[in-house]
């Protein structure tokens, strides 16, 4: 494959819209896409930690990914979600996502048995030459407990040129992205992660894109066009704006998706917002603050 960047830009991590009886609701999802589309979205990632993919029966999952390709029709790239407790669950959902058409794949690291280098190498690699097609690394220590680092990035990359991305979700990112770019130059993309909070910083380390909630996906787009078309301020002064409320739904997973699919039901786009169990519920205090957020953000936009 060529070593060109296939993903940039903006790619939100849909929400898996639920009917309220806890079924998957794939009407939802096609308004969702066609939305996240119309607001920017330069791909789209299914069936990730937002996506509460951890939630979804593999029948579900492979459902996802095919009315999710289907729907998109080739108008951005699709990437999901496939990794596992070990290297065979992986390979199967990585070989599955592939033959349902997904673009590239975006890999967590396996944390029940915490891996060491070798085993990572082993994994990624594995995952990645049984698919055949692009794999982003998800590095996420604070949630899984495996810490990786631009050595053993660049360490699999040379291992595999089907290993193209890296998702940033550790502190600091900024440090690791400039290591990174440093050791691997344009043989890794680099996506700025944990809800894009650390955007600005990671484009001027040379970050090719963002993955945020659905929800503010205009948002990131928007800050990085203007950072890409030599706007500077205007990109700061559009990120101090809008972070305040990324940042306020980025205080846990839940807080994330809850907010994601509380927005995305008011604007009519999916039919629910429920989340599926296990999830932790938003106090009344924290409910309020997000209507706040969100009927603050609306009024902007209208």
């Amino acid at each position: 494959m060529a070593n060109e960047t296939m993903l940039r830009g903006c790619v939100p991590i849909l929400v898996t819209p639920f009917t309220d009886d806890g079924a998957v609701d794939l009407e939802s999802l096609k308004r969702e896409i066609d939305w996240v589309i119309a607001e920017g979205a330069s791909g789209v990632a299914c069936l990730a930690i937002a996506s509460e993919g951890y939630k979804l029966t593999e029948a579900e999952r492979d459902e996802i990914i095919a009315a999710t390709v289907r729907h998109v029709d080739g108008r951005a790239p699709v990437v999901a979600s496939a990794d596992g407790p070990g290297e065979a669950p992986a390979i199967d959902r990585a070989r599955r996502a592939a033959r349902l058409g997904a673009d590239a794949l975006m890999v967590l690291p396996p944390y029940f048995v915490k891996p060491g280098p070798d085993a990572l190498v082993s994994y990624y690699t594995g995952i990645a030459e049984a698919a055949q097609i692009p794999v982003m690394l998800q590095d996420a220590p604070q949630l899984t407990g495996v810490p990786m680092s631009p050595a053993l990035w660049s360490r699999m990359a040379d291992a595999s040129p089907l290993i193209r991305y890296v998702k940033v979700e550790g502190t600091p990112q900024g440090e690791a992205i400039s290591e990174t770019s440093r050791r691997c130059g344009d043989r890794l993309g680099l996506f700025c992660g944990w809800g894009g909070l650390s955007l600005l910083d990671a484009l001027e380390r040379g970050a090719v894109g963002n993955m945020p909630a659905p929800n503010f996906t205009r948002f990131f787009a928007d800050v990085q066009r203007r950072w890409e078309s030599g706007d500077r301020d205007g990109a700061w002064t559009l990120f101090d704006e809008g972070v305040p409320f990324a940042l306020w739904s980025m205080q846990s997973i839940d807080h994330s998706v809850t907010t994601a699919k509380q927005e995305l039901h008011r604007r009519g786009i999916i039919a629910s917002a429920r989340v599926r169990q296990p999830a932790a519920r938003l106090d009344p205090i924290a409910y309020a603050q997000m209507a706040r957020y969100i009927d603050r953000k609306i009024a902007r936009e209208t």
